[in-house]
């Protein structure tokens, strides 16, 4: 099995998807795109999720793809895949587009002819893991204060050493880790069970963080 989810809040979805692909809804209710796709309206499959979207972002879709494929009960093998795109971002296994110093770990594509067909990717062989390329970093900590807010990280680090996700050693070494994969578990290809498993305990740190704090700044995008 191989499920692929598109997170959107924008009915224009640039990428072509395969017509088997889910549209994961986070735009107003109702108006999700009407695209013959199976659409996941996280506005009422999970509200809780939404009442946290300010904060969440797209991670309220990441989320909502979780609870669902845990809805269904099912049991996946180690085989199962999943893949996930966001409508104007996604994992290529082949480099196209052009490339900007601004945003070294992108390509930007000005013209959609130059996209080439999503769907025709998965006729390829498929790996287990497609995701983007790891830069290095002088330290995660460092980068989260150039880039958005130390407090907000270190307060995100306590909740997770306190649910026991991680350890303090582990803190420690992810404090200082080198290197960062951009994007994360939130877009690329994985499999299920490692996608279940990861975001499982991002939304127990994320919504425990939330109910405890508040960021110290949201980013402007």
């Amino acid at each position: 099995m191989h499920s692929v989810f598109c997170i959107t809040h924008q009915p224009s979805i640039t990428i072509d998807l395969d017509s088997s692909a889910s549209i994961v809804w986070l735009g107003a209710a109702g108006q999700a795109p009407q695209s013959g796709q199976p659409v996941l309206e996280v506005h009422q499959a999970y509200p809780d999720l939404m009442a946290w979207h300010p904060f969440l972002t797209g991670a309220s879709g990441t989320f909502a793809i979780r609870r669902f494929l845990h809805d269904q009960q099912r049991e996946f093998s180690d085989f199962d895949l999943i893949t996930l795109a966001q409508y104007r971002k996604f994992i290529s296994r082949h480099p196209f587009g052009s490339t900007t110093e601004s945003y070294p770990t992108m390509r930007f594509i000005n013209d959609k002819a130059q996209i080439p067909s999503y769907a025709d990717w998965f006729t390829e062989p498929t790996k287990y893991f497609c995701i983007s390329t790891p830069i290095d970093i002088v330290s995660t900590l460092g980068q989260y204060a150039t880039a958005h807010q130390a407090p907000d990280f270190l307060r995100y680090l306590a909740v997770a050493v306190e649910l026991e996700v991680i350890t303090g050693q582990e803190c420690l070494e992810l404090i200082n880790h080198p290197v960062i994969i951009p994007g994360g578990i939130e877009i690329g290809t994985f499999p299920v069970n490692i996608y279940l498993e990861i975001t499982k305990h991002l939304e127990d740190v994320c919504m425990h963080f939330l109910e405890r704090h508040r960021p110290v700044k949201l980013d402007a995008y």
